[in-house]
């Protein structure tokens, strides 16, 4: 993934760490992630470090998890355009299931 190869070293560390989480168990609860207020199966990496990385990430509809998209957080309130990009490559990848 290029945007995590891209981030600082412990950044990137704390990055794999949570998708180790996430494979391991499935899920990832509060503080390293939380689903996407008002959004069905979205869901949001939180990499806290200067960088504010964030990972949108969705189920299909047997295990398989895919990481849709990352930016860098800037403002306190996560832009609307970002989560709208996560959407929009949820549905491509899996048809807009639930």
């Amino acid at each position: 993934m290029a945007f995590a190869d891209a981030m600082s070293a412990p950044s990137r560390r704390k990055y794999y760490a949570a998708l180790s989480l996430l494979e391991e168990d499935g899920v990832l609860g509060y503080p390293r992630a939380e689903k996407v207020a008002g959004h069905r199966n979205l869901f949001e990496i939180r990499i806290i470090t200067p960088g504010n990385e964030r990972f949108f990430y969705c189920y299909d509809a047997g295990t398989t998890i895919y990481v849709v998209h990352a930016f860098e957080k800037r403002t306190r309130k996560t832009p609307s355009r970002e989560i709208a990009k996560a959407i929009a490559i949820r549905n491509n990848l899996i048809g807009g299931q639930p």
